[in-house]
């Protein structure tokens, strides 16, 4: 059955002044689901990097994020409180209450910014108006009426201080399963700050023969426990074995009598003194189980898994396949292509259009070699260049995948296996030439390059690096071509640093070729190239980000230290159609002016709806203005004014129209369709001067609603007019304005 999605993304507007107009917005994998719970209007889940609520009614989805409030997306933990509350724990130590009622977040930071320096939070377990949250140092509870905390509990009997609570369940007492074994209140103990007021039973002892316990429930008036040795039976005073001894067990619930228990690949039904396996699935690890309304529902590795007799079914709204944003690019369709990793972490590579996303695995498509897929660039003409860690390079067009490996190309691998072809980059030059920076070449033909003859078929090319001299075991990185046809690539282990390559035009002749090292960088340690819109080359390093202005004589080559971003471990640069600078960092996204000198925004995870501060990539839609920021819990997308231009005036939009000042939203007037450099002039309807400045730059430009003196303007029509730098091109258009 196809189950219908909805997602639920409410965008944050932020203005930033009168050319500035953001909207951000949150794709996370709901794959990865760590735990569940119920309300009564359907299951809460907590997956690795998201947060969403399947109502089986209607088969909906309610997705939560940053932007809709949450402070953190690295969830660990969800329980439902007696006030139909929703409580998430995450992995830094925030307790976040979402209220259905009327969406409010309400983030408790206490665990957060307390002194400990393991902070994650492994369980909540909600008893009455109280919540007991289980962390990496200790067991607290919480007032689940007004959020207050009374008290947190960091030393049980003789186990060490500061331990990690896994779980813990109350009945008459509070049990509670550590890193080192269970921890169990003593009858008639008040003040559980007290050591000598829990008993221990430590793991692999005569009594609990097992090494973890993941869950305490009570059955049929016992308290029992899951551990992976099977479940254990407390009888006052000892542990000892029920069933499935010998079963590594992840959850249990009681149910009608029975239990129902998660072991890794399986589902087992204790009924009847019997235990029967009700399902199996190898590629899927099932975590905690839950009922809602009679049917269980499960967190796994693969979604939100709920099964009857007709076989299983994962339940998951629209999400990225994974949180795997290594590398990406942008085509001119404005689909996002994605890289998902490499030594067997790869999934295949993503493709985004805007509603949907398609994974290419080879599960699904048998033509692709492997799934470590860690780089791909898309060119100019939406051909799609993917480079494969061992099985060389893909090229995807209009449906058609062709892959070069050492089978039918002249590519060799690395030394210890010359099949083994890893193409750490692909571009193509300006005449079309596809060029790959072969990694651990063992012929050491570093770069090659596919050209095509008078009659159209393919020629290779292959150079080697030999001033200075670089051998098979250097490992190269990224590659860039700039508008002279230099090639530039990264060495990251062997002789490290920055080289460059220019056969000057000349495939086939070698004597005219120009080669070399950079030298004069902040640090040879390099992540990252780009080439902006002026030609300059920006190197992302261990140690800051560098410059070269004029990369015409590569041997002459001056680098500068761009002082905006120094020190910063760079991890990615991206360019937009402003020229402006968006570099990925450990400290999130820094937004920098073209020529570097200023820095423009900072986002991080403090100030902005971004999963996680260390950025993995970035890519830009040049046509649409969309900055897509990737992070190992998430990709965040932004809506920036920063949209390839047009190249002459064909018609202005402007929006939104009639455009309503002062009516407690601050929103400017949008101006779309510009050229590039535009400038604006704004006149009413009897042809005075209202205010005049100039675009950004890009296609869109934007009104703040004031005249030259700052002053809004009044209730009218208003007339825009767009016009180049010569003047010779002008466009214009109108717009209502109603001042209230």
């Amino acid at each position: 059955m196809i189950k219908k999605s909805i997602l639920f993304f409410l965008f944050v507007v932020i203005t930033i002044n009168a050319q500035n107009f953001e909207r951000w917005q949150i794709f996370s994998s709901a794959n990865n689901i760590l735990d569940v719970a119920v309300s009564e209007e359907g299951v809460w889940v907590a997956a690795d990097g998201s947060a969403f609520m399947y109502n089986p009614a209607d088969e909906q989805y309610t997705v939560l994020s940053k932007v809709e409030g949450l402070i953190s997306q690295i969830l660990t933990a969800v329980a439902v409180d007696n006030d139909k509350k929703i409580w998430f724990g995450s992995a830094e130590g925030y307790i976040m209450v979402y209220d259905p009622q009327d969406s409010s977040v309400r983030n408790i930071l206490d665990i957060f910014k307390s002194d400990k320096t393991k902070k994650r939070i492994n369980d909540i377990y909600i008893k009455g108006d109280t919540a007991f949250v289980a962390t990496d140092f200790g067991l607290s509870l919480v007032n689940t009426k007004n959020f207050s905390f009374y008290d947190s509990f960091l030393k049980f009997g003789s186990f060490a201080s500061d331990i990690s609570v896994l779980s813990v369940f109350k009945s008459d007492r509070i049990y509670i399963c550590t890193e080192s074994g269970i921890a169990v209140q003593k009858v008639g103990a008040q003040n559980l700050n007290s050591p000598e007021s829990w008993q221990n039973y430590n793991y692999n002892s005569t009594s609990l023969q097992a090494t973890s316990v993941r869950k305490i429930i009570s059955y049929k008036n016992n308290i029992i426990a899951a551990t992976n040795n099977g479940i254990f039976s407390f009888n006052d005073s000892f542990w000892q074995p029920f069933i499935l001894q010998g079963s590594n067990l992840n959850d249990v619930v009681a149910h009608n009598n029975n239990l129902l228990l998660t072991a890794n690949n399986a589902v087992l039904e204790f009924s009847d003194n019997h235990v029967n396996e009700i399902l199996r699935n190898n590629e899927l690890i099932f975590r905690k189980i839950i009922i809602y309304n009679e049917t269980p529902y499960i967190a796994s590795s693969d979604g939100l898994v709920t099964f009857d007799n007709n076989g299983f079914t994962s339940l998951k709204p629209s999400s990225p396949p994974a949180n795997l944003f290594i590398n990406m690019s942008v085509d001119r369709n404005s689909n996002l292509w994605i890289a998902t990793g490499k030594n067997n972490f790869g999934i295949g590579f993503i493709k985004y259009d805007g509603k949907t996303w398609d994974l290419f695995d080879r599960k699904n498509y048998p033509q692709i070699p492997s799934n470590d897929y860690y780089n791909v660039y898309a060119a100019a003409d939406n051909t799609i260049y993917l480079s494969n860690w061992g099985w060389g390079a893909t090229i995807f067009k209009d449906g058609e995948m062709k892959t070069y490996d050492r089978s039918n190309s002249p590519l060799v691998g690395i030394p210890i296996n010359p099949n083994f072809v890893v193409i750490s980059d692909i571009k193509t030059d300006s005449k079309g030439n596809i060029w790959f920076a072969n990694h651990q070449s063992l012929n050491r033909h570093q770069l090659s390059v596919i050209t095509k003859d008078q009659s159209n078929n393919e020629v290779w090319y292959h150079f080697s690096l030999t001033n200075p001299l670089l051998s098979e075991n250097d490992v190269l990185n990224k590659m860039v071509i700039d508008q002279n046809d230099i090639k530039w690539f990264v060495v990251m282990m062997g002789r490290e640093g920055l080289y460059y390559y220019n056969e000057n035009g000349t495939l086939s002749n070698t004597s005219d070729d120009k080669q070399g090292q950079v030298s004069g960088l902040p640090s040879n340690t390099i992540s990252s190239l780009a080439v902006d819109k002026r030609g300059q080359l920006w190197i992302g390093t261990g140690q800051g980000l560098a410059l070269i202005s004029n990369t015409s004589r590569p041997d002459l080559v001056t680098t500068n230290l761009v002082t905006a971003v120094r020190g910063r471990t760079i991890n990615c640069i991206a360019v937009d159609p402003l020229d402006q600078k968006w570099i990925g960092t450990k400290d999130g996204v820094m937004v920098i002016s073209p020529d570097g000198t200023r820095l423009l925004q900072h986002y991080n995870t403090s100030n902005s709806p971004i999963p996680y501060d260390d950025i993995i990539s970035i890519a830009i839609d040049d046509l649409t203005g969309k900055v897509y920021i990737g992070t190992n819990y998430g990709l965040a997308m932004l809506q920036t004014f920063s949209v390839e231009p047009k190249e002459s005036f064909e018609e202005i939009f402007v929006y939104p129209n009639p455009y309503v000042l002062n009516d407690g939203r601050n929103i400017n007037l949008i101006i779309d369709g510009l050229v590039r450099n535009s400038s604006i002039k704004i006149f009413d309807i009897s042809g005075k001067l209202i205010n005049e400045f100039v675009s950004p730059g890009g296609k869109t430009a934007s009104w703040n609603g004031k005249d030259l003196d700052g002053n809004f303007v009044p209730t009218g029509v208003y007339v825009i007019v767009g016009y180049d730098n010569e003047a010779n091109n002008v466009a214009t258009s109108k717009v209502a304005v109603i001042k209230k």
